[in-house]
């Protein structure tokens, strides 16, 4: 039951923060007509994907940072860091690891530290 409910947590704050995401967009951005014939969804998804590996890669050697609890969430050169890490000083390496990383437009950083006891 507890994992069911760890689960929906986090499903929602993915869901709450591609929202987030999606409004954060300026009026210029959201006037900005797409060109007939511009890149497809599935090659934005491609690229995406490609970058938010290479985010997750920058994390996992960066020295002094434990990565295998961040998140990596890619949507257009905008990258999101969520989860948790067990020390605070993690959580700036994490988002300067992350800005490091070519073709990084912007880095919304929500790691939170770590619950003493959580597993």
């Amino acid at each position: 039951m507890m994992r069911l409910s760890i689960f929906t947590v986090t499903c929602g704050l993915v869901a709450l923060l591609s929202m987030n995401l999606a409004f954060a967009q300026s009026a210029s951005d959201a006037n900005t007509a797409q060109p007939a014939g511009s890149t497809s969804k599935s090659a934005i998804r491609a690229q995406n994907r490609q970058l938010s590996k290479a985010v997750r890669h920058a994390l996992y050697a960066t020295k002094g940072l434990t990565s295998s609890n961040i998140a990596v969430l890619v949507k257009g050169g905008a990258v999101s860091l969520v989860r948790t890490v067990p020390d605070s000083s993690q959580i700036q390496l994490a988002g300067d690891a992350a800005k490091r990383v070519p073709q990084v437009q912007s880095v919304d950083n929500r790691i939170v530290l770590e619950e003493e006891g959580a597993q």
